[in-house]
């Protein structure tokens, strides 16, 4: 799994310049967020308790996200990709009325993100991290993407 999401990471930044469409930005935004949320599905049961912590599996899916949140993914949230333009998306169109707090939002989750990796070492450390990571993304879905 690690040399396919080192692989998509690598793809990612070439996906974002070659969306030339709406239609592509948005196909490659969401393969983003499924990546994100495949590492969070490893953490977030971990961190609930709901699985046995396992350090080696902590710290590859913490280090996946630390990665993904290097890509710039801007392009992939072009004009033209919100609700009220498309079908097949969640991107509310409040992302482009309102880009102040969007980066906000955005920022949070980077300085989550970079954060992460350093906390995969134990239970303790990683619940923290988890929760602060978890709040960013949440952060983020309450108020720019819909139901």
């Amino acid at each position: 799994m690690r040399k396919s999401l080192l692989a998509l990471t690598f793809l990612l930044p070439a996906t974002a310049v070659l969306a030339q469409s709406p239609e592509d930005a948005v196909k490659a935004r969401q393969g983003y967020f499924e990546m994100l949320g495949a590492q969070m599905a490893v953490l977030g049961p971990m961190a609930q308790g709901k699985i046995d912590f396992d350090a080696t599996k902590a710290q590859i899916a913490t280090d996946n996200i630390a990665a993904l949140a290097k890509v710039n993914v801007a392009p992939l949230f072009m004009e033209g990709t919100s609700t009220d333009d498309m079908a097949d998306t969640k991107a509310k169109p409040e992302i482009w009325s309102n880009m102040e707090l969007f980066g906000e939002k955005a920022t949070a989750f980077h300085e989550a993100a970079a954060e992460i990796s350093a906390a995969a070492g134990s239970l303790e450390t990683l619940q923290p991290a988890v929760g602060k990571l978890g709040g960013s993304c949440k952060g983020c879905h309450d108020e720019f993407r819909a139901k």
